[in-house]
This record gives C-alpha cells, structure tokens and sequence, in this order.
C-alpha cells in the first residue's frame, strides 16, 4: 500500500497494471483493418505450412472502439477452453493451437487435419452452446483457402445481437444505434461465468 497526499492507494501486481493499461485501449479503423490483413497472411501462412490441414481462428465480437478489455479477455479464455475439449472429445491432434494477446483482440489459431465441414459443426454448436457464444467468431478455412460458412453446414446466419433477426442485413443497414449494440453485447457477456 502507498500513501499519496494523505490518500491510501491500493497497489496491484505489474502484471495486472499492464493487462488493464493494454487492455481498454480504445482502437481505430486503420488498426481493425490492418489486424484483419495480418489474421489473413496468418491464415495463409499457416495453409503453406500445413498443406491438407483446416485452419480455424477464434476471435471475440466487440463493438465500439475498445476491442480488448477484461470482459473480452475472459470471454477469449473462455472459448479457447472450449475449442480444446472439442478437440480432445473428438480426439484430434492440433499441428498448431496458440493464442495472441493483441489490442485490437486476442486471436486463437488452430491447425488440425479433420474434415472441415465437421469441424466448423463443431465449432458453430460452441457458438450455439450459451448465450455469450453468440461474441464468438469461430471461421474454418479449408486447405484451398475458402472459409466454410454455417449455412454450408446447415446452421443458421448468424443473427443480430439486438433484435434477433439476420445480422449481415442488420448490420450493413446500420439498423441499430451503437448504444443498443452495446447494450445487448453487455447483456450476453454477462451471462459468461465468472
């Protein structure tokens, strides 16, 4: 404990000091937009290395300008957990699982020789498993580079937070102001167990 000016300031460990300065750190749309051209090269990176292999990449649905902040972290531990007893349920050998810790969300690569359309079923039924799987992105790639959607394997298009209805329509006509995004994000995040 530190006593500044006759105020009792609790200290907390360096390593929580800097999860919570590099987290909430609000991001713009060039380092979206960047971070998603870097998850692409990753993508193919990793098909050179692997060939005959699927790629999945686990991220977290986060609106706003913050795309890293405690709740995301734990939502992102929490769907990497998962995605590691699917894998030891269907008795999978991943060639690649690692995760980074990045400000504008932390990102999961796994590279593992299965069917790819059995294993984005797999990982849409994660996605379906409880309300906060909805913040989840689970994409597959195959080994030619295509992404399997969940159409493809008969699953639904992902809805909207907010209303429920298909979340591409909702989203490419900017339906619902940012704070009712916000506000329905915040609501499935809390549904995510301590």
């Amino acid at each position: 404990m530190i006593i500044l000016r006759n105020v009792c300031v609790q200290t907390v460990p360096l390593a929580l000091f800097e999860v919570c300065y590099n987290a909430c750190m609000e991001i713009t749309l060039e380092q979206v937009l960047a971070a998603r051209d870097q998850r692409a090269a990753t993508i193919k990176a990793l098909r050179r290395r692997y060939p005959g292999a699927c790629v999945a990449v686990l991220t977290v649905i986060s609106p706003g300008p913050v795309k890293r902040s405690p709740e995301t972290i734990r939502l992102f531990d929490a769907g990497v957990n998962a995605i590691a007893r699917v894998i030891m349920r269907n008795e999978l050998i991943p060639l690649v699982f690692e995760a980074h810790e990045k400000e504008t969300g932390d990102e999961a690569y796994l590279v593992v020789k299965t069917e790819p359309g059995f294993f984005k079923m797999e990982l849409c039924k994660l996605e379906e498993s409880a309300p906060y799987g909805r913040l989840w992105d689970m994409d597959v790639i195959r080994p030619n580079g295509t992404a399997i959607t969940r159409e493809e394997i008969g699953f639904p298009e992902r809805s909207c937070i907010v209303c429920g209805k298909a979340g591409r329509a909702c989203y490419s006509r900017r339906l619902h102001t940012a704070e009712e995004v916000q506000a329905a994000w915040q609501k499935l995040i809390q549904t995510l167990p301590e």
